[in-house]
C-alpha cells in the first residue's frame, strides 16, 4: 500500500470527493474539516504531502467562502498547509484571511508586509495579534494600521518593539487610553516613554479640570502635580532591572520630575530599590555608596545623602522614618509577599507621630484602602 492510499485510506474516499463535488456549500465544508483536522497535525510523507497539496489547491477555488472558510480556520495553526495557499488565503475576504494572519506559523514577514500596505484595517488587527512580532512589523503595523491595531501590539508580549516605534506610539496615540494602558504595562517599554506617556495624561487631566467651575487654576495644577507623582511610582515595577530602574530616574530627572517629593512617595511605598536609585543621581556619586549610606544602622548615612540631593530638613527627617520602618519590618516579616510587606510599611508610617505632607499621607491611605478591600473580598 503506498503512503498516497494510507492517506486517502485515513480521511476516508467519500470525505475526499464531497469536499470536492458535495451538492452543498454546507456538505463540502464539512468534509474539509475533517480532512483539515487530519492533515493539520500529522506528520506527512513526501508522496502525502503532494497529495494533500493538491487536494487542498482544489479546496482553496471553491467558490464558496464557507468552504474556503474551514479551510482557513482548520489549518490556521498549521505547519502543514503551504505557504501558497496561506498566502492566497490571506489575499481573501477578511473573516477568511484573518485566522491565517493571526496565527499561520508558515508566513514569512513579506508575506505580512504586503497586507500591511493594503491598509486592511481587520486584516493588520489580525497580524497584531500574532504570538510573535519582529521589530520590523511591529512598525509597519503601527505606520499603516489603526488605534485598534496599535493598542493589540501594544499589549502584545510577543511583539518586539524598538525604541523608534515605542517613540512613535507615544507621539501618535498617546491620547487613546487604551493604548496609553497597553503601552505601561509592557515590561520592554523604555522609561523615558512611560515618563511621557504619564505626563502627557496628567497634562489632560490638569486642562481638563480647568475647564470644570469652581476649580482654580492652582487647584487644577496641584491635582494634575499629585496624579502624575502617584502613577509614576505605582508604574515602578518590583522586577526592573537596576539599568532600567537608572533609566527611569534619568529620564525623570531630565524633565524635572525627579523631587524630593517624589522619591518620599516611593519611600512611602517601601520602593527603596528606586529610592536608593534616585538619591544617587540627585546626590551625584554611586548607587553603591548610596546604597551603603541609605542602609547604614545609624541613620547618618541616609541622612547625609538625603542633604546632599538637596532634601530639606523635613523631607529628611520623613525619609529617615521611611528607611528605619522599610528596615524594622523586613526584619520581623522576612517572609512577607511584597504586597504585604508595603502594607505593613504603611502601617507604621501612618501611625508615627509625623508632620507627614497630605499627598504622602493620600498615598499610604490608599495602600491601605486597597489592602482593606482585598481582605474584605477574601
Amino acid at each position: 500500500m503506498t503512503s498516497i492510499a494510507g492517506f486517502i485510506n485515513r480521511v476516508g474516499k467519500a470525505t475526499i470527493r464531497q469536499a470536492l463535488k458535495g451538492e452543498t456549500a454546507e456538505a463540502r465544508a464539512n468534509a474539509v474539516q475533517k480532512i483539515g483536522r487530519d492533515i493539520r497535525s500529522v506528520q506527512l510523507s513526501d508522496a502525502e504531502r503532494a497529495f494533500a497539496t493538491k487536494l487542498m489547491d482544489r479546496i482553496c477555488v471553491d467558490v464558496s467562502a464557507l468552504v474556503r472558510r474551514a479551510l482557513s480556520i482548520t489549518l490556521q495553526s498549521s505547519q502543514n498547509l503551504p505557504r501558497h495557499i496561506a498566502r492566497a488565503l490571506i489575499e481573501d475576504i477578511d473573516s477568511i484571511a484573518v485566522p491565517i494572519l493571526a496565527s499561520s506559523p508558515v508566513l514569512t514577514d513579506e508575506d505580512l508586509v504586503d497586507v500591511l500596505r493594503s491598509k486592511a484595517a481587520d486584516k493588520i488587527r489580525a497580524i497584531a495579534q500574532r504570538k510573535t512580532l519582529s521589530m520590523h512589523i511591529s512598525q509597519a503595523i503601527i505606520s499603516f494600521g489603526d488605534g485598534v491595531a496599535t493598542a493589540r501590539v501594544a499589549a502584545n508580549d510577543g511583539a518586539l518593539i524598538s525604541r523608534e516605534t515605542a517613540e512613535m506610539i507615544a507621539e501618535l496615540h498617546a491620547d487613546d487610553d487604551l493604548i496609553r494602558e497597553a503601552a505601561l504595562s509592557r515590561h520592554d517599554m523604555p522609561p523615558a516613554v512611560i515618563a511621557k506617556l504619564i505626563e502627557h495624561s496628567t497634562d489632560k487631566i490638569d486642562a481638563n479640570l480647568r475647564t470644570y467651575p469652581g476649580v482654580s487654576e492652582m487647584q487644577a495644577g496641584l491635582i494634575a502635580r499629585n496624579t502624575r507623582e502617584r502613577a509614576q511610582s505605582f508604574v515602578i515595577c518590583e522586577g526592573w532591572p537596576e539599568d532600567r530602574l537608572r533609566a527611569y530616574a534619568r529620564s525623570l530627572d531630565k524633565s524635572g520630575k525627579l523631587t524630593p517629593r517624589f522619591i518620599l512617595r516611593c519611600a512611602g511605598r517601601g520602593d527603596l530599590r528606586f529610592v536608593t536609585m534616585a538619591l544617587s543621581i540627585l546626590a551625584g556619586q554611586t548607587v553603591e555608596k548610596t546604597r551603603l549610606m541609605v542602609f547604614s544602622s545609624t541613620g547618618l548615612g541616609a541622612k547625609a545623602v538625603a542633604l546632599k540631593a538637596r532634601f530639606t530638613a523635613s523631607q529628611v527627617e520623613i525619609l529617615t522614618a521611611c528607611i528605619q520602618t522599610y528596615l524594622s519590618v523586613e526584619a520581623e516579616n522576612r517572609a512577607a509577599s511584597s504586597s504585604k510587606f508595603q502594607l505593613y510599611v504603611a502601617e507604621r508610617l501612618v501611625t508615627m507621630e509625623l508632620n507627614l505632607p497630605d499627598e504622602i499621607n493620600a498615598d499610604l491611605l490608599d495602600i491601605l484602602d486597597v489592602h482593606s478591600g482585598l481582605r474584605q473580598v477574601a
